[in-house]
């Protein structure tokens, strides 16, 4: 069935240890965590595990034992908890080089990206208080400059006064936004931040398997990536709708930075497990060898569900329930020829999974 919730739904996990690639943790509904493995050991459903019990259940990998450990302790169960829990252990080097490589990278793009944004919204106040309305000049501003210092201290005075706050509270809150909304950045070539690119990533997964295949998985995959880009690029409007009108953001502050964080939030949640799909459809569309109804019937496998909650009007009618979909085409590691468990196929999501600990 298809999940009412997100927290129902679950995040996903970056287990390397194949036979839990992909699985999702959640919360249950006694309060204690649980994970949910499709198709465990070749079965026909979706089995819900204590995650205390997995270290007794598979035999982890050093790198899984210390993610499970640390999920444990910091009680993650968000994608951004589990994004930065994952982060954590790959630099502690158990996963390999590649993860060590991947995680330094990745944080190191995030403080770019943190940094990034700042500039733009201090841009933002400039242009917004008139203190440069030159777009062209604002765009070879350094705001490290002196130059530079002086328009953001009178762009701020401005903003102060013109709101009855001080030009400390308004840097403050305009920091504390560019932290908020980092994950997005803006609609700049080049500034865009990870959740943006990765609607984009999806736009055009969407509309490569419209044009190359066919089919019921087909048309599933590409009905829930719509509604997925739909409801994601509604997010994403009023986000970057409500940071346009700068001055009234600060001066509706307490409002619209909670707003902001739970849109934030509830995008996270829609994006979660997408990057999986993504990975993984580039790695297999690379293979030739790999046929196109078993590269299709793998990804429906991992699919990330619109929950219940998030839509008014779910995926076209014609589409029935995408989970049951999922366990009818192919099950977890199943050759689709033989029925038999594809070892290949296993190693496979194991190594895509390692690739990536966030989505």
């Amino acid at each position: 069935m298809v999940p009412s919730t997100f927290e129902e739904r679950g995040t996903t996990v970056p287990f390397t240890t194949p036979e839990l690639a992909y699985s999702r943790l959640r919360r249950g509904a006694r309060g204690s965590l649980e994970v949910l493995v499709n198709g465990f050991s070749g079965g026909r459903c979706t089995y819900v595990f204590p995650w205390n019990s997995i270290p007794q259940v598979v035999r982890l990998t050093l790198h899984d034992k210390a993610l499970h450990a640390e999920i444990s302790y910091s009680d993650a169960t968000t994608p951004d908890k589990i994004r930065l829990a994952a982060y954590r252990v790959a630099r502690t080097g158990l996963g390999g080089p590649e993860l060590i490589d991947m995680a330094s990278k990745s944080i190191e793009q995030e403080a770019t990206e943190k940094l990034a944004t700042s500039f733009f919204l201090m841009l933002r106040v400039i242009e917004a208080t008139g203190v440069n309305t030159d777009r062209a000049t604002l765009a070879l501003i350094n705001v490290n400059s002196p130059e530079g210092k002086a328009m953001v201290r009178q762009a701020f005075r401005r903003l102060g006064d013109s709101i009855g706050a001080t030009p400390e509270i308004c840097h403050q809150r305009i920091v504390e936004l560019s932290d908020v909304i980092q994950p997005i950045g803006f609609e700049i070539e080049g500034q865009r931040g990870r959740l943006r690119q990765l609607l984009r990533r999806l736009n055009e997964f969407r509309d490569e398997v419209v044009r190359g295949e066919s089919g019921g998985a087909a048309r599933t995959l590409a009905d829930v990536a719509q509604l997925t880009l739909r409801i994601g690029n509604g997010i994403l409007g009023d986000i970057d709708r409500d940071v346009g009108n700068i001055v009234r953001y600060v001066t509706e502050w307490d409002t619209r930075v909670t707003t902001t964080r739970q849109a934030m939030e509830r995008l996270s949640w829609l994006l979660d497990g997408w990057t999986y799909v993504c990975d993984l459809w580039n790695d297999t569309n690379s293979d030739r060898s790999i046929p196109k109804r078993q590269r299709l019937n793998e990804i429906m496998r991992i699919i990330p569900v619109v929950p219940r909650a998030e839509s008014s009007t779910g995926v076209r009618a014609e589409t029935g329930d995408p989970q049951r979909r999922q366990t009818r085409i192919v099950q977890q590691n199943e050759d689709w020829r033989t029925g038999l468990i594809d070892h290949e196929m296993s190693a496979r999501f194991g190594r895509l999974n390692a690739r990536t600990p966030s989505s």
